[in-house]
């Protein structure tokens, strides 16, 4: 496997990554966007920070891409949408550098309120202005955070350790939440108008770009000091120059931008605005713990398919995924047979019952469901990634719900699709041994594997049609591995599921279908 590490990377990391005889580093010094290019399709991996630009076009250009992986929190420099197209995991390092963040918002909260930059630069100057710096303290000043995640939660913490009011909104918590952790939990509007202080710990999405404009930063009150170690874009930085220049907003520390350097923002001009270059994550011990995760996190997806801290596919921890495995094995076998008996493929449904299946994440067995129905169908790769987008893009309706029945089983998927109004459905359940087996096929009980080539026979039920199907098959050669029969309650069909050594020609189908006694006959591998 090869792993290409594009902005450079700790060398705890790069350790990590070298140590295994699998892998084989390519780590060039600040490649250009012209090396990386020439180098990433034969690389299974990508490591960036927030330098290199990961397009749609370039992906298109890696065709060995697995993973992504993202030294960091942002992914703005990554077109996800276009990594999930092409099935390539996106993951990013959320948490190992939130300390160094948070660090770093309350220095420069303190600098923007003590003037400590403009002060030591007027003493290199030779000038002693005691009298041109007055600050403000942060005691009993109103501090509100946009974002209460990992690292907002942090510098909440130490904002109520200098006695400050801390506001919060962030629309994925609720006010108890909040409340727990010592802040009120506000609506923007009224965070905006009662903040003395603001600091912004949001992802950059089509919602929060621009978060603050002309017309939020109209609602705050006059003398505030903002605050960015976030991402750039969540600031209108024409509107943010304007409200300093009017003296609306007493002064502003940021340590991101829309464009990176900054190059000719007018707001480097003003002189109570300070700034840093992004260097939130910049702490040694963040840049050890970030290159420790992404490495293994990277290593665990490619050698285990273990998944965490993934932006575009739900993550599992390694226990969740060792009692995941089996059941997502009989997902993807399911939806595979599926893939095969029905199209097209119009709508599935899918139910999870059972009470081990109350307990572990669906979202992973859905998709690789997902998978198994669209496998047999398209030309192009598909994976547990690009998986749902593919169902999106075929207009193929998805529900999943989970129940309590059990049925007698620890845990059973059932997958009924619906193609040219007709219904099909197969249920599944894993047996000790993490052996999985079909336990129903639309009214029929059976137990059958869900594995290799097997002929799906419905028929009358009447006497002599088994005979006829091993007479057929044996004249054409085929030997059967094993059989499973069951038939209605009202004893006038029956089901064969008959396990082959080896495919049967159509020949042998068309034989066995002109049999009157014979309905269907269905051919799937899996």
């Amino acid at each position: 496997m090869r792993i290409l590490i594009c902005d450079g990377l700790h060398p705890q990391g790069l350790d990590i990554l070298r140590a295994d005889p699998d892998v084989e580093v390519l780590a060039p010094d600040q490649p250009s966007a012209e090396l990386i290019r020439e180098i990433l399709p034969e690389c299974d991996a990508m490591v960036v920070r927030s330098r290199t630009k990961v397009t749609a076009d370039l992906l298109e250009n890696a065709p060995r891409l697995k993973v992504i992986g993202r030294a960091g929190t942002g992914v703005d420099n990554i077109q996800v949408q276009a990594a999930s197209a092409r099935g390539i995991l996106v993951m990013n390092t959320p948490g190992a550098n939130a300390m160094a963040a948070a660090e770093h918002t309350m220095a420069l909260m303190l600098a923007l309120a003590r003037h400590v930059p403009q002060a030591t630069q007027s003493m290199r100057e030779g000038r002693w202005d005691k009298k041109r710096f007055m600050g403000t303290e942060l005691y009993q000043q109103t501090l509100g955070i946009v974002g209460l995640g990992k690292i907002g939660t942090i510098v909440a913490d130490r904002a109520l350790g200098f006695k400050m009011n801390v506001l919060a909104h962030d629309p994925h918590i609720t006010p108890e939440t909040a409340a727990i952790l010592g802040t009120e939990w506000v609506e923007l509007d009224k965070l905006w108008s009662r903040a003395d202080f603001i600091t912004l710990h949001t992802p950059l999405t089509a919602e929060t770009r621009n978060l603050i404009n002309r017309d939020t930063l109209s609602k705050m009150k006059k003398g505030v000091r903002i605050i960015n170690c976030a991402r750039g874009g969540l600031i209108d930085e024409e509107a943010l120059y304007e409200a300093i220049v009017s003296g609306h907003v007493a002064g502003a520390a940021l340590d991101v931008f829309a464009k990176e350097p900054p190059e000719g923002s007018p707001l480097l001009r003003l002189p109570n605005v300070i700034f840093t270059p992004h260097l939130g994550a910049s702490s040694t011990q963040a840049q050890e713990n970030v290159s420790r995760a992404i490495a293994m996190q990277i290593l665990d997806y490619l050698k285990r398919g273990i998944i965490r801290n993934a932006v575009n596919f739900p993550s599992m921890s390694a226990r969740e995924y060792d009692r995941l495995r089996p059941y997502m094995r009989l997902a993807e076998q399911l939806g595979h047979l599926h893939g095969q008996l029905s199209t097209p493929i119009e709508r599935v449904d899918i139910e999870y019952s059972g009470p081990e299946l109350q307990e572990l994440p669906l979202d992973p067995l859905t998709q690789s469901i997902a998978k198994g129905l669209l496998d047999p169908i398209l030309a192009e790769k598909v994976n547990l990634v690009n998986a749902p987008l593919l169902l999106q893009e075929r207009k193929i309706q998805l529900t999943a719900t989970r129940t309590t029945a059990t049925q007698g089983y620890t845990g059973l998927i059932r997958v009924t699709v619906e193609s040219k109004g007709q219904k099909k459905s197969a249920t599944g359940a894993v047996f000790p041994g993490n052996e999985i087996r079909l336990i129903r096929f639309n009214t029929y009980r059976l137990e059958a594997e869900l594995e290799g080539i097997n002929l799906i026979v419905q028929n009358k039920d009447t006497p002599g049609v088994i005979g006829f199907i091993g007479t057929t098959l044996g004249t054409f050669h085929i030997n059967i591995a094993n059989m499973h029969l069951s038939r209605t309650p009202e004893k006038d069909k029956a089901v064969a599921i008959i396990r082959l050594d080896t495919e049967a020609p159509e020949e042998a189908l068309n034989a066995l279908r002109a049999n009157p006694m014979i309905l269907s006959v269905e051919q799937v591998r899996l």
